[in-house]
């Protein structure tokens, strides 16, 4: 019996070989050891019958003896069926961690939850019908047996003797099973904690191999969309770097050399660029040689405020190379900027100030911009220098206008909305006239030192709260 037993396993282990290549081995990865388990409990099942017609046609086995050898082939290849699938798993796992990134996404989805309910429901199943074939086989036996009190003990142990080992062996399956499902359990827990601990420490040239198509799949597959986001947003963070270094590198940052001038700059953008500037030259205007400031504010800010940005603190400056008059500098400004920011919603604030020292001679063009301040040595606060045009980019063909006086000796304050915007935690803002006075009390100090005293009160104001917008501060001394 126990040759017949092994024939039959034998064939279908070469069988078995066979059908690997085509049946298991051309399918996805996750799908291959739940194509396996199916292949195996097959072929042990085929086996069974195979070993229950040889008895019959061979031996003349009644039927019962034949379904008894399938139903226990049945019920015992169950357990190594599973085994064996579980071992494939190991093995493809282990194979795709051993190969770094490369990624599989399963095709369907069985849940761990599935996959336990089903194997402890056929174990439950089919050991119960075993017991109970092999419980009824024995009472039949007994009563065909001549019964005294010494035969019956020994027969009564021989039962227990074959209830116990069949058991046992169940048991012993049983056990080898849960090794394995523990152990792939912790390689699978093992890759995607190792995963997400070198992430946390910034390497994300690593990803989840996925080979299983349960809920690890699952998570895996989630945890390589982060992986792929975060290295595309440290992509994007390195790009915004370099674009907030270029921003930061096309502010001056020292005062042009002009005898009686004193001029500084600085700005603070929220988000890692910005679409405020500022800039400042000398140049022969038509009364002699000038300071030229200018102070611009894009709507919004970001990239795409930081693009106009550049763009429109080149136009200006390359009009002032080329034009005398103030006017038709933003002018011409105005219809490039109109043309690049067509449908883009963009609009652009500027104040374009120049000064002559040696007539003490100013002109100024406001497009839409806050006024100026400028306060004189001579009095106790400062005076609003105006302007009434429309900002840039909104109308290309605007007619922009100077204006001019004859300033005294003072400081020129120029700078953009997010300063006096500014709000603490109670919603109240920095304000226009808490600006007046930190100019007011740090009139004779030096431009560096009244830009570093405003953005330290605005910081102080604030505290803790966020700045929503582009922070800049020009300061003049026209002496």
């Amino acid at each position: 019996m126990f040759a017949i037993v092994a024939v039959h396993l034998f064939l279908a282990f070469l069988l078995r070989q066979k059908l690997l290549k085509t049946f298991i081995r051309s399918q996805p990865i996750p799908r291959q050891s739940t194509r396996l388990f199916f292949l195996d409990y097959a072929l042990f099942v085929g086996s069974g019958i195979g070993v229950g017609l040889f008895n019959s046609l061979a031996f003349n086995f009644p039927l019962f003896s034949g379904l008894e050898i399938v139903t226990g082939f049945a019920a015992t290849g169950l357990i190594p069926a599973f085994d064996l699938s579980l071992d494939w798993e190991h093995h493809n796992i282990r194979h795709a961690t051993g190969r770094g990134p490369e990624v599989f996404t399963p095709q369907t989805y069985y849940p761990q939850t599935r996959k336990f309910a089903f194997l402890a429901s056929g174990i439950i199943i089919f050991v119960t019908f075993v017991l109970l074939l092999l419980l009824w086989r024995d009472i039949l036996w007994l009563k065909a047996q001549s019964l005294n009190p010494v035969s019956l003990a020994d027969l009564l142990r021989s039962v227990l003797r074959e209830v116990l080992f069949v058991m046992g062996t169940f048991l012993g399956l049983i056990l080898i099973c849960v090794f394995s499902y523990a152990r792939n359990l912790k390689l699978l827990f093992s890759n995607q904690t190792n995963v997400l601990e070198m992430v946390s420490q910034g390497s994300l040239e690593v990803k989840v191999p996925v080979v299983t198509n349960d809920e690890f799949a699952i998570i895996a597959l989630h945890t390589n969309v982060m992986i792929d986001r975060l290295v595309e947003r440290e992509r994007m963070s390195r790009g915004l770097e370099l674009a907030r270094q270029i921003q930061i590198n096309l502010l001056p940052r020292s005062s042009p050399l002009l005898f009686g001038v004193q001029v500084f700059g600085s700005s603070h953008f929220c988000d890692e660029t910005g679409g405020d500037f500022y800039d400042f030259m000398v140049r022969d205007g038509e009364n002699g040689t000038e300071l030229v400031i200018m102070v611009g504010d894009v709507s919004g800010h970001g990239v795409g405020s930081a693009l106009i940005m550049t763009s429109v603190r080149a136009y200006l400056k390359a009009h002032l190379l080329n034009k005398v008059d103030l006017a038709e500098v933003m002018k011409c400004t105005n219809a490039l900027i109109y043309s690049d920011a067509a449908g883009s919603g963009l609009f652009i604030t500027v104040f374009l100030f120049s000064y002559s020292p040696f007539q003490r001679k100013a002109q100024w063009v406001s497009a839409g911009h806050d006024p100026a301040v400028y306060h004189p040595f001579s009095l106790n606060e400062g005076v609003e220098l105006q302007g009434k045009d429309i900002p840039l980019g909104v109308a290309p063909h605007w007619n922009y206008v100077v204006m001019s006086d004859r300033l005294d000796p003072g400081v020129l304050l120029l700078g953009t909305d997010g300063i006096w915007e500014a709000m603490n935690s109670n919603e109240t803002m920095f304000g226009k006239k808490r600006l007046r006075g930190v100019l007011h009390e740090n009139l004779h100090k030096s431009p560096q030192e009244i830009t570093s005293q405003i953005f330290a009160e605005v910081e102080a104001f604030t505290g803790t709260q966020h700045i929503e917008d582009d922070c800049t501060v020009v300061i003049a001394r026209l002496s």
